[in-house]
């Protein structure tokens, strides 16, 4: 077994459940649902419950992780380098905590072992960010290295997916409610883009099928016949979600690729019933 050279620090919305012995700590993360408390730390046998209360008229508040979660989550990885992984600084306060927390754990143990990263990506483009770096720490790789490969492949990654409805997104205050209250009334269903600091809609489509045709159109014309790594993932639509997995295997090299669960904190925003996947290419460069 290579021995490790240095640990991982990702909060629950790359959907890793914690390993401290493997070198993967997480932060979890706090979701108010009227007045109670959900909290995510990267369980997803509770997904569905998230969702069944979203669908029965709940509204979600997110909240960023304080500097004390992250503290707690580099103690609990003692003695190794960190590479701690957030979402874009332009979306969450999570790259300015987790700074903060890394220069208190330096004031607290003398020295700077902690290297905090910014992606430019979130929800399952994170999440397999996130995956590609437990890869490399699991392969013995230096925090350099590991951080320089990263850098690499976020300049490669890409997420598509299309919403069931535009009501939750809506809340957010990321597009008009009236404009979602008119695609929900038509029964209109996005399909969208986020690669990097591009974002934006793909196409629409009325019914399921026509989302799964437009997801695996996107993937002949966009994944460039290299093989790829591929998150499929679903807000608790995993029927939906396996449907376009077997569809995305006929038209794009697939070397990789899993089936998740869209983490509370990227469901919020997304809503019940969103499928899509993100991809990397799987150059030699980026190999572990």
């Amino acid at each position: 077994m290579t021995p490790r050279q240095c640990a991982l620090v990702v909060d629950a919305g790359a959907g890793l459940r914690e390993d401290t012995h493997r070198g993967l700590s997480v932060v979890p993360l706090l979701i108010m649902l009227g007045a109670d408390e959900f909290l995510d730390d990267g369980r997803t046998e509770r997904y569905p419950e998230f969702y069944r209360r979203l669908r029965d008229g709940e509204v979600p508040n997110t909240s960023t992780p304080s500097p004390g979660d992250y503290l707690e989550a580099f103690r609990r990885i003692p003695g190794l380098p960190l590479v701690c992984l957030t979402i874009p600084s332009r979306w969450s306060g999570m790259f300015a905590t987790a700074m903060l927390a890394a220069d208190l754990l330096a004031q607290e143990e003398g020295s700077q072992r902690v290297t905090v990263v910014e992606t430019p990506t979130a929800a399952v483009g994170f999440a397999l960010i996130c995956r590609f770096a437990a890869s490399l720490c699991d392969a013995g790789l230096p925090a350099a290295t590991v951080v320089q490969r990263v850098r690499e492949a976020c300049s490669d990654v890409c997420m598509y997916g299309v919403l069931s409805t535009l009501t939750y997104v809506a809340r957010s205050g990321r597009i008009n409610a009236v404009l979602a209250g008119i695609s929900n009334s038509l029964h209109v269903r996005p399909v969208f883009r986020v690669i990097g600091e591009d974002t934006g809609r793909v196409a629409l489509t009325r019914t399921s099928d026509g989302a799964l045709k437009a997801l695996e159109k996107v993937a002949a014309e966009q994944l460039n016949g290299e093989p790829q790594w591929l998150l499929v993932f679903h807000a608790d639509a995993p029927d939906e979600a396996a449907a376009l997995r077997e569809r995305l295997t006929s038209v794009a090299i697939v070397e990789r690729s899993e089936l998740v669960a869209l983490a509370p904190i990227s469901g919020a925003y997304t809503g019940p019933g969103a499928i899509g996947f993100a991809a990397i290419p799987m150059r030699d460069t980026l190999a572990a």
